[in-house]
């Protein structure tokens, strides 16, 4: 069974520091920010104090960057939920929603990405699922993934 964010004490990371290395290159993680991977017998949560976890997989996934948009922090502020909390496919919403309004060289709003998308649990984690009988502002492309629950530091 899939770690959920109520169990998320029974989530472990199965990074390698090579990959974690790899991924902050990548990604151009701030040093300074001082990402490290929990010991192997230490869960996503309780999170590490002055820390927070992060899913590789929404970087690569949902194409989050560090530090993150102020438009991004706004949205998981005004739901009360944590990063971690939320599966990838909802935070891609919220990223393709932003991309979306960048492109039209408009500032991104809350209020009417609350008109499009409605803030639900999928399982045992949070989502955005866009609202029935209003047009789908960045189309209906379905995706599949897999494995991202265990890939965090």
């Amino acid at each position: 069974m899939a770690p959920g964010k109520d169990n998320l004490s029974e989530s472990f990371s199965v990074l390698s520091h090579i990959q974690l290395d790899k991924f902050v290159r990548e990604y151009r993680i701030p040093i300074d920010l001082h990402p490290v991977l929990p010991a192997k017998d230490k869960t996503i949560y309780p999170f590490l104090p002055g820390k927070v976890p992060l899913y590789t997989r929404v970087c690569n996934f949902a194409n989050y960057r560090v530090p993150f948009t102020k438009n991004f922090i706004k949205v998981l502020r005004f739901f009360w939920v944590h990063l971690c909390q939320v599966n990838p496919f909802g935070l891609s919403r919220i990223n393709h929603f932003e991309i979306s309004y960048r492109v039209l060289n408009q500032k991104p709003d809350l209020n009417v990405f609350r008109y499009f998308y409605k803030f639900i649990t999928a399982g045992d984690w949070y989502t955005f699922a866009h609202l029935k009988g209003i047009p789908n502002p960045v189309g209906d492309k379905k995706s599949i993934l897999k494995n991202w629950k265990d890939n965090f530091f």
